[in-house]
């Protein structure tokens, strides 16, 4: 049970990293966008 939760939180923090990422170089899609806010209240990031 903890690796798979381990390895949630890795795939959510590697898809955060992502999309920061892209949103540096390239615009974000609407379902980019909204998936990054989530990440980063889920993060507790600021905007």
């Amino acid at each position: 049970m903890n690796e798979k939760v381990s390895d949630s939180i890795n795939f959510l923090l590697k898809e955060y990293k992502r999309l920061i990422q892209k949103k540096k170089t390239k615009k974000l899609n609407n379902f980019e966008k909204q998936t990054l806010e989530s990440l980063m209240k889920f993060l507790g990031q600021k905007k």
